[in-house]
């Protein structure tokens, strides 16, 4: 359910052929979310676990057990649900899970002969037939089934004595329990990785420097992170099963030709396209004043997101931290206290016309570029405070 065809061209994956997204998009909306909050919270990953072992049927089963069948079933139910719920809102399982995908009742009832339904024998199932454990129905074949609503599970003792069709079907029925409590335990399991492994380097490696790394400096600090962090790159385990080339059409008519990757899990794909995200200088960065995740998507390296401010609409948050930014390196920056006293003074002296405002636009010239000069160490700070004050 939870496994789906990626395909890449340059900065875009498309998801499943057509729902197309920006390298870094899908990691950023998890980053954004209370995803790892509520799976901690609800202790949800051991509690899946529990349930799939306590559904797994066996002729001796514990009496406390073989009780609690039905309950730790709903109890399944309610828990998958609530993820369901949560993937309505986040990419890319908004688009692509169908809201008829299989219930864990839709999975037992597969296997309805391993528990009772209180039906007399050679009985004919209409849709009027009703027991305490299931109403009747017809399925695709026209044929009468018994739809279990309640879960008792019947004697296996009497296996034994059947041939060997019955046991393979037990096992069958137990492996896709397993399998099917697994994409959901592998799912929650990916969410987390979003924050205990993606989110540390995005915020302590990736973005130190407050700009673009280098390719040798995104080497260096990927294998420092892997050196200090227990949780780190090194323990992702990509599951592709599947690579290939396929011609697609892009949302201007265009043919492109994509890799085409299988990925049986979310976390494989994050994986794979996050460092295709950073190649194209696509990455997630924490925005500097209201704390929210934005992509960077390319051009030029941003600190702040646009996203407009509660208090002021009419402003970003980008547009409050540039001014910001300006005046924290005024008040703590020699050369920028310089360079906007500076400032200031020949501005006073346009607005008094004292000077014109092409002499004003040829000393900002000036000013600007013998300030990043003093700034990499290129002039000594005392020959640059006297030229920027003539």
């Amino acid at each position: 359910m939870f496994s789906f065809k990626a395909y890449f061209f340059n900065h875009d994956v498309y998801i499943n052929e057509k729902y197309k997204y920006a390298a870094g998009e899908i990691l950023t909306a998890y980053l954004n979310s209370s995803f790892y909050d509520e799976i901690m919270d609800w202790g949800i990953i051991g509690e899946l676990k529990r349930l799939n072992s306590y559904l797994l049927l066996d002729d001796d089963m514990d009496y406390e057990l073989h009780s609690e069948y039905n309950a730790n079933v709903y109890k399944a139910m309610s828990i998958i649900e609530r993820i369901h719920e949560k993937l309505k809102k986040f990419p890319p399982y908004n688009k692509i899970i169908k809201p008829d995908y299989m219930k864990l009742d839709d999975l037992i009832n597969q296997y309805d002969l391993f528990f009772e339904d209180d039906l007399d024998d050679n009985e004919e199932i209409t849709w009027e037939t009703s027991t305490k454990y299931g109403t009747g129905e017809i399925n695709d074949e026209g044929h009468g089934v018994l739809r279990l609503h309640t879960f008792c599970p019947d004697s296996l003792e009497h296996i034994r004595d059947y041939d060997k069709e019955w046991t393979e079907i037990l096992y069958e029925f137990h492996d896709a329990l397993n399998r099917y409590f697994n994409q959901y335990i592998t799912l929650l399991e990916s969410c987390k990785t979003v924050f205990e492994i993606f989110k540390p380097f995005v915020d302590d490696f990736l973005h130190h420097k407050e700009t673009y790394l280098t390719t040798s400096e995104l080497a260096k600090a990927f294998d420092e992170y892997n050196k200090t962090h227990a949780k780190n790159f090194q323990k992702i385990q990509c599951r592709m099963n599947s690579f290939r080339y396929k011609s697609l059409v892009d949302s201007s008519g265009n043919s492109i030709l994509c890799e085409e990757i299988n990925f049986e899990d979310l976390q494989s794909f994050l994986y794979f396209d996050f460092f295709n995200g950073i190649r194209h200088n696509y990455i997630p960065n924490k925005c500097k004043n209201c704390g929210k995740y934005f992509l960077i998507q390319g051009g030029k390296y941003f600190s702040y997101c646009d996203r407009k401010l509660k208090e002021d609409p009419t402003k970003t948050c980008r547009d409050v931290g540039s001014r910001r930014r300006y005046g924290d390196k005024c008040k703590n920056d020699p050369i920028w206290q310089t360079y906007n006293r500076a400032y200031k003074t020949h501005y006073a002296r346009y607005m008094k016309k004292k000077m014109t405002i092409s002499e004003f636009e040829e000393w900002s010239r000036f000013a600007s570029g013998i300030r990043d000069k003093a700034i990499a160490g290129e002039i000594p700070f005392d020959e640059y405070y006297t030229e920027i004050r003539k």
